[in-house]
């Protein structure tokens, strides 16, 4: 349930409209991931083109109210960003027809008012609060970085040679999945404006990209290959020393990582 959680913080909605309809969905451009939820949850999915061409799914929950409880039982313990959110709505949705009624329009505006992310600073997400990472954390992480995270090798000139590095990071509008990773392992966090709200980043430290990618790899469903050739580009730096440089052939497949990468990143 970790993973789906993560992957809902990232991705997913919750709505109540003022005439009682409610949705539980995500809009996502793979077509694995709403099969998933639907194979786990049920709920329909359906796809459509996007005027950029770019074709995208949709998984929904709505109207079932069985269904509804249900993912929220299951999912929302390990929520971080959308945990209050779906509990709002099991606590309308728990109630009579009548009693809905009287409350559908402040329960509504508490949802929507809980998709605004709180004003905060760098220095209260570095305050930190050290958690130890358990399987739970890496399952979550796994979801999230299938919708909001990011692997990435790249190349930069050099005096001499040309430079390789890599980094993986998170991002978001709310900076709480920011701080719950950052607990866990310290990274670089900034910030920059968005459409509406400020994003959010994480940036993992170098030291310990090896392992995040190795411990979130076994769970991850969309972003796996990216992950897998990052790895082998870590591998490939460490045979790097002050005194010697890469090999014709090494700098040659990690140009290679780069363009799969960034392949598997437009799909």
């Amino acid at each position: 349930m970790e993973y789906f959680a993560g992957l809902f913080d990232a991705e997913g909605y919750v709505t109540l409209g003022k005439e009682g309809r409610f949705q539980i969905g995500m809009e996502i451009s793979n077509e694995i991931i709403p099969a998933l939820f639907q194979q786990q949850f049920g709920g329909n999915v359906y796809n459509r083109q996007r005027k950029d061409r770019k074709k995208t799914w949709t998984w929904i929950i709505s109207t079932n109210l069985p269904q509804a409880r249900e993912f929220i039982s299951l999912v929302s313990p390990h929520s971080i960003i959308k945990r209050t959110q779906l509990l709002r709505l099991s606590d309308y949705l728990s109630q009579s027809r009548t009693f809905r009624k009287e409350i559908r329009d402040d329960i509504s505006h508490q949802i929507s008012k809980l998709k605004i992310p709180l004003p905060i600073t760098k220095e209260i997400i570095k305050n930190r609060s050290p958690k130890t990472a358990t399987q739970s954390f890496w399952k979550w992480l796994a979801g999230f970085f299938d919708g909001d995270g990011n692997f990435c090798v790249y190349e930069y000139k050099g005096k001499l040679s040309p430079i390789f590095d890599s980094w993986i990071s998170i991002f978001n509008t709310h900076p709480d999945p920011i701080s719950f990773v950052n607990d866990h392992f310290l990274g670089s966090i900034s910030s920059y404006k968005g459409t509406k709200f400020p994003i959010w980043k994480w940036v993992c430290n170098q030291k310990n990209s090896q392992i995040v990618c190795e411990c979130v790899l076994p769970f991850l469903k969309i972003k796996r290959g990216q992950c897998i050739l990052v790895l082998e580009f870590l591998a490939i730096k460490k045979t790097k020393t002050r005194e010697s440089s890469y090999s014709f052939e090494q700098i040659n497949r990690i140009r290679d990582i780069i363009k799969q990468i960034k392949h598997l990143n437009s799909l």
